[in-house]
């Protein structure tokens, strides 16, 4: 079975459409989790018309958020997707065929795409960038990763607040696990006003900091 992870906070605006993308994959033997992180809004609910399980949290970081999704699935692969991306068709395959052809393989990365959410402004859509390329480098949404890699390496680390995929990379790659990357487009990165990365700029930059020095006092 592979477990879909999606971490939302007041997410009933796209993630319906989050969800219809998983419902959509040509495998059958997924399970759909959705943890809502002190959500006042009907995120649940919507995620209850899915039948997906849903597991809930109060005023968490995405990192705990994540681990509790962990926590509650019964998958043999991990696959994390925020509450506003969306998968491509016949992605999850895609990543999954990976592991079949080779047994050794332990993660398998994949590339995003950036797109502006429509229903925006014109004024709104002109505040923000789409990187024009697809790119690597997006754990969420965009990879599938074996559950033992976890207990391998450990889970997000719940001290930091944002940066947590730049960490977690960081383990995979000081405990060499076995990572395959395809050049396949997996998912889609919803660009919108609320976005993480926008209202959180300095929280964020203060994490990639402590990362970096964390990273360094290992190698000294």
């Amino acid at each position: 079975m592979i477990s879909v992870i999606i971490a939302a906070k007041n997410a009933s605006k796209y993630i319906r459409e989050t969800i219809e993308s998983i419902r959509k994959q040509n495998i059958k033997d997924i399970e759909i989790i959705v943890v809502c992180d002190s959500c006042t809004d009907n995120t649940k609910q919507i995620a209850q018309e899915f039948c997906c399980k849903v597991a809930e949290v109060n005023f968490s970081c995405i990192s705990k958020t994540r681990n509790a999704g962990l926590n509650f699935a019964s998958g043999e692969y991990i696959l994390y997707i925020d509450a506003d991306d969306i998968l491509n068709e016949n992605s999850i395959f895609a990543l999954y065929n990976e592991f079949i052809k080779d047994t050794s393989i332990e993660a398998v990365f994949g590339m995003t795409q950036d797109f502006i959410s429509p229903e925006l402004s014109d004024t709104d859509k002109t505040k923000l960038k789409a990187r024009t390329d697809n790119y690597f480098g997006m754990l969420a949404g965009a990879s599938l990763i074996k559950r033992n890699v976890f207990e391998k390496i450990g889970t997000f680390n719940e001290s930091l607040k944002s940066g947590e995929i730049i960490d977690f990379q960081i383990r995979l790659k000081q405990k060499n696990i076995n990572i395959k990357k395809i050049p396949v487009v997996i998912s889609k990165r919803r660009l919108h006003n609320d976005n993480f990365g926008r209202t959180n700029k300095q929280q964020e930059f203060k994490d990639y900091l402590s990362i970096l020095r964390t990273k360094i006092n290992k190698q000294n």
